[in-house]
């Protein structure tokens, strides 16, 4: 499976939990020029807006080719300013509604410039906390109503919606893959789709090699973000840290679509040093397909299609401690 990794821009610098500041805070330059220290990096998922503040297409695109990096999809930020705080693309205030779609109307604008075509976006603003607090129905029609409207503004321009359970907001509008799924079949449109992010399925209580097989089966899988936690929240750690099993089955259905999009890392690294945990999650896709290689990949599918799982336990256990 051909690899192409690529950097959350976001991840680098200054970094904020609710409790803590960690690191020191970088400029544009200063993060591109990180990214280049990363083993296997060769892209980066700038966000919008901040990353692009005093750029234009061509600067923008000079700081790139200067250290040989591609764009892998441009995150649209929808929950950190103030004015999206109550809801961005579900806001019952109209006018807020509108500065979101024209937001991803922008970053759609950006991706086309930079050559890579791809809008990500996770709506986390847009949800509830409290019982009775929103109209669902108003809400979902909005959110159906405002993303038809941006994935249309450029059809040559993909838009993945991002799914997460909750956080900022308690509930999240968009918390589960089959909810995506459904949003992209209301929109009915081509060019809209799904970032899986491996951590926000586990967190959910899904199955990552599932849902990326789901996805793509419904044509609808532009992007994979990845890392791990111990699904109890969105920890951000490095992929295949915690849960491996869940982690080589990934790589595994991932080289049976024969996906060919970019591998994006979105681990926090706040108690680590950025560059060595990013490349640490770079060789964890490396160490991952590295297992499979040397087990066997279409043996492995074999064994899967056997049923039999206590064989198929035994035979990974025996590759651990054997090789073999």
């Amino acid at each position: 499976m051909q690899i192409r990794y690529s950097i959350i821009l976001g991840f680098l610098g200054q970094l904020k939990d609710r409790f803590a500041v960690y690191h020191q805070p970088q400029n544009l330059e200063e993060k591109l020029d990180s990214v280049t220290s990363i083993e296997g990096a060769t892209g980066i998922e700038p966000v919008y807006p901040f990353d692009f503040k005093d750029q234009t297409y061509d600067s923008f695109t000079a700081l790139l080719q200067a250290r040989g990096l591609g764009v892998s999809s441009v995150n649209v930020n929808l929950k950190s300013e103030k004015k999206f705080h109550l809801g961005a693309l579900s806001s019952p205030d109209p006018g807020i509604r509108a500065e979101a779609v024209q937001y991803l109307k922008t970053g759609m604008d950006w991706a086309a410039e930079l050559g890579n075509n791809l809008v990500t976006v996770c709506p986390l603003s847009d949800g509830h906390d409290y019982p009775f607090e929103v109209s669902y129905s108003a809400a979902w029609r909005a959110m159906v109503d405002c993303l038809g409207e941006a994935a249309d503004y450029r059809p040559g321009v993909r838009l993945a919606v991002e799914y997460k359970q909750s956080e900022p907001r308690v509930r999240v509008i968009v918390p589960n893959a089959g909810v995506v799924l459904y949003l992209c079949e209301q929109i009915g449109l081509e060019n809209i789709g799904m970032t899986v992010d491996t951590g926000h399925a586990l967190y959910v209580g899904e199955t990552p090699a599932q849902v990326i097989s789901l996805a793509a089966d419904a044509g609808r899988l532009f992007l994979v973000h990845i890392n791990d936690n111990y699904r109890n929240f969105d920890w951000d750690l490095i992929p295949g840290s915690v849960n491996y099993w869940d982690w080589l089955e990934t790589l595994l259905v991932l080289d049976e679509i024969g996906y060919v999009g970019w591998i994006v890392s979105d681990v926090f690294p706040s108690r680590t040093d950025p560059v060595e945990t990013l490349s640490a999650s770079y060789r964890a896709i490396r160490y991952g397909l590295d297992f499979l290689e040397k087990f066997g990949k279409d043996r492995l599918r074999l064994l899967v299609r056997s049923g039999d799982f206590i064989t198929v336990f035994d035979k990974l256990n025996q590759m651990i401690l054997n090789g073999e």
